[in-house]
């Protein structure tokens, strides 16, 4: 009896965080997969600075995202890579990504401290310089007009 209750509590507990991490990666209600990614992944400024640039994707979400990547570039730069040949995806199913053709700028934030509460969060900052992968896919009719595809994930760092 005691062994079956402890294993439903297992399961019980091992149901509720596939939950919250599977509810960590939903798109925030009002934006396209698109929007989304440029909110967390693209930030065209040559400072970038952790903790401020994360407050605004960490408050979309509520809560501390634990590791994050900013590409040091421009969304249409971003776009623009959508157009080069389709490759496998390494870190999701399918065969939508595309990779850049030249390395970029971008930035490593990792959470150091989550505070007390999600505008709190504390990030360590590493920047380097590498090539990226995309996954990309038609745009929605809330996207930008002026592209067909759009970069909804990013898929690898190289």
């Amino acid at each position: 009896m005691g062994v079956k209750l402890l294993e439903s509590r297992l399961c019980l507990l091992l149901l509720l965080g596939f939950v919250i991490m599977v509810a960590s990666f939903q798109i925030p209600p009002g934006l396209t997969p698109s929007q989304w990614f440029e909110i967390q992944h693209v930030n065209n400024r040559t400072n970038l600075r952790c903790n401020p640039a994360m407050r605004i994707v960490n408050g979309y979400t509520r809560r501390c995202k634990n590791i994050n990547t900013f590409l040091n570039t421009s969304f249409p730069a971003v776009a623009r890579v959508c157009g080069r040949p389709n490759t496998n995806c390494t870190r999701s199913p399918g065969t939508n990504c595309h990779n850049s053709s030249a390395q970029v700028s971008l930035t490593y934030c990792n959470l150091t401290n989550p505070g007390s509460h999600y505008t709190q969060c504390q990030y360590q900052m590493t920047p380097a310089r590498k090539f990226y992968r995309v996954a990309c896919n038609n745009r929605t009719p809330q996207d930008n007009g002026s592209y067909a595809v759009v970069p909804v994930h990013l898929d690898d760092i190289y």
